[in-house]
Parts: C-alpha cells; structure tokens; sequence
C-alpha cells in the first residue's frame, strides 16, 4: 500500500459576530430594529410610512416607538396630530443624538470585528 502524504486538513471558518443594544433599568431600549425604525421615519416623517418601508406591521412599529418614549427621560419620537395630512412625527433633536450614537458606536464595533476575525484566523484549525 502506498503511502499518500496528508491531504490539507480542509476546516470550517470561525467569525466572531455582535450587535449593540442599549439597555434602561433592564429592558432593552435600542437595538437593531428601533435604530433602524428610528431611520426610517427620520426620512419618512410617520411612523406609518416608515414601518410600510420597513415591511414591518404599524401596530409593532408602534410598539417599539411607544417602549423607546416611555424608556426615554425625554421623547425620543414626537407625533404631531391632526392636520391637513393627517399628522406624522418627528424624531426628536435628542432622538437624532440617539441615531447618531447608535451608528458610531455600531463602526466601531464593526472595527473590532473585523480586527477579531483578522485574529482568529489563525487560532483554530
């Protein structure tokens, strides 16, 4: 029997992966879904555009906008009533703090990701 040298040892990739979520008194107040629904009606002006361009039900748009106000010390979304358009909302100059921090703080976990996966290539065979 001939001997056949070893082949490659052939392995799977290992990546680290993470998301940010921003807790109050333990319950979560911002994470993927909110800062991505907080986005939305920044360009849309209503929550209920901005939940039809998300493909998501207004009635759970509601829901994570109404939990973020009430989690908030100050009204991150602020609906306007009534009108010849029937109202919309705004978010709110604390609210676009909020987005701006969230999208910073989402960059440099993006960076240390992929600094991690740069090192954790050569950890484990």
């Amino acid at each position: 029997m001939a001997f056949k040298p070893l082949e490659k040892m052939s392995h799977s990739v290992f990546t680290l992966d993470a998301s940010i979520s921003i807790y109050r008194q333990d319950e979560l107040f911002i994470g993927n879904a909110q800062y991505r629904l907080l986005k939305q009606i920044l360009a849309d002006g209503s929550i209920h555009a901005a939940a039809k361009n998300l493909k998501i039900s207004y009635q759970y748009a509601w829901h994570l906008i109404d939990k973020v106000n009430r989690l908030s010390p100050i009204p991150v979304v602020v609906r306007q009533k009534g009108g010849k358009d029937g109202g919309g909302c705004e978010v709110s100059p604390y609210g676009k703090k909020l987005i701006q921090t969230y999208a910073q703080k989402e960059l440099e976990l993006i960076a240390f990701i992929e600094q991690s996966n740069s090192e954790l290539e050569g950890c484990f065979f």
